[in-house]
């Protein structure tokens, strides 16, 4: 194969294999169809000959009972003739010399007339029943009538041959029937063509899909390698960045002027919301790879809280908020990670700072049940929409409203804090309404022994 076919199929392969199965499963299907219509067609002829057979072997038997004349002869003919609707003849002959004239008949007009059909010699001669397809084509109807055509020695009593029984079986009726079931077959089966080429022609462009989601999965994984590489390589500059602006505003490096220490400040401040992002995007990536290790151990819950709030208290000052701790006292000790658990708790609290202009905001913590302790975040901010709480915990969503115009912010903070919460065994909801308050809230497991480290890979 040269390198141009090879270019051609790795190119067109879903195309290819689309046309191969377009053609493929519709003659599979014809062929399936016309197989069991000729299946079909053989087992009915193969039943009426088996009827056919029957009918003479009955007639048979009931001769070979005693003499009859030719009036009961004539009369279990007729009454033979009128139960089985599908006889076009039946006729009863005796040998006259080497030929067999009809002594009685469902056409009374037939008998006494000489039949000189072959069949009969060989059924008198072999001393057994004969069976034959026949066809009788009209002159007059382009049909052909098909019949079973059975040629039968009548025994007497002793076993000796006293004359021969003839009938032909009509095909017509069945005939007719699979005619009718092949004109049904053949229509379902252009049905189900039709239904299986547009499905395969739609399979071409779920092929297509199927591609492009493959390479959108590639394009991915690439983002999440890249955006950890660049994250790693970028927190030893923004460390040193932040080194040496700490050391400025310290005076290490000489007193500088007012405008200096402002102009340093916004740098600072800049400089923490990029290693805050960096941070994030690290932290994403190892949630989305699984390689966030998180190892529980007994965390004091009141402590750490504790510890938050006075973290956050000149913040709250400095926006003109009052803080509300309210912990209760006999609040158990928790099974946590506790960087993970201080890094929830300051999201939480960090997003009821940023988004709450007036009024206060509150940290709570109660013991919910015998397995959880209930931490909760209150603020009087703004407020989330119904539709927009749907959304929250989504990753890179953010509240789009005049009110949050300004606020800054990447739609990780809550995306990390649910993830967070949810790998050490706990639960976050959020209750809210809109210009009156946000409610989060979390559980996390209570500390009940010894407990190996537990990591996610």
């Amino acid at each position: 194969m040269s390198r141009k076919s090879k270019i051609f199929l790795q190119r067109n392969y879903q195309v290819i294999y689309a046309v191969v199965l377009i053609i493929l499963i519709p003659l599979t299907i014809i062929f399936n169809t016309v197989s069991s219509v000729k299946s079909f067609k053989n087992n009915i002829d193969v039943g009426l000959q088996r009827q056919a057979l029957t009918i003479g072997q009955v007639f048979s038997a009931w001769f070979a009972e005693s003499e009859v004349s030719l009036e009961e002869l004539q009369a279990k003919v007729e009454s033979i003739g009128n139960a089985t609707g599908d006889l076009a003849r039946f006729d009863i002959l005796y040998p006259e010399g080497e030929n067999f004239i009809i002594a009685a008949s469902l056409d009374t007009v037939n008998i006494g007339e000489l039949n000189e059909d072959l069949n009969n010699v060989i059924a008198w001669h072999q001393g057994k029943a004969i069976a034959s397809m026949v066809y009788n084509e009209d002159q007059f109807i382009d049909e052909v009538d098909r019949f079973w055509q059975v040629v039968m020695p009548l025994q007497d009593s002793n076993d000796e041959k006293q004359a021969l029984l003839r009938l032909d079986m009509s095909l017509g009726v069945m005939d007719d029937l699979v005619q009718q079931t092949l004109t049904k077959s053949y229509l379902i089966l252009a049905i189900t063509v039709l239904i299986v080429i547009l499905l395969l022609a739609a399979n071409t462009r779920i092929f297509e899909y199927a591609v492009l989601f493959k390479k959108l999965k590639e394009v991915d994984k690439m983002k999440d390698e890249f955006i950890s590489m660049a994250s790693h390589e970028l927190r030893t500059p923004i460390t040193t960045i932040r080194g040496f602006l700490s050391m400025m505003l310290e005076g290490d490096f000489g007193q500088l002027s007012e405008a200096g220490q402002k102009n340093l400040k916004i740098m600072e401040a800049s400089t923490n919301r990029l290693a805050s992002l960096v941070e994030d995007l690290l932290n994403v990536s190892r949630i989305e790879q699984k390689r966030l290790e998180v190892s529980t151990i007994k965390v004091d819950a009141k402590e750490m809280l504790n510890s938050v709030g006075d973290e956050f208290a000149l913040r709250v000052q400095e926006k003109k908020l009052s803080l509300k701790i309210n912990i209760a006292e006999d609040l158990p000790a928790v099974s946590a990670d506790q960087d993970k658990l201080r890094q929830i708790i300051i999201n939480l609290m960090g997003n009821a700072v940023k988004y709450t202009k007036k009024g206060e905001i509150e940290m709570a913590a109660s013991q919910q049940d015998k397995k959880f302790v209930r931490i909760t975040v209150k603020d009087s901010g703004l407020g989330i929409s119904a539709p927009a709480r749907t959304n929250l915990f989504n990753k890179f969503y953010r509240v789009q409203t005049d009110d949050t115009k300004g606020i800054v912010g990447t739609g990780l903070g809550l995306w990390i804090t649910k993830q967070l919460v949810e790998l050490m065994g706990g639960e976050i909801f959020v209750d809210s309404i809109e210009h009156v308050g946000s409610q989060f809230y979390f559980t996390i497991p209570i500390y009940i022994g010894e407990k190996k480290d537990e990591k996610n890979d």
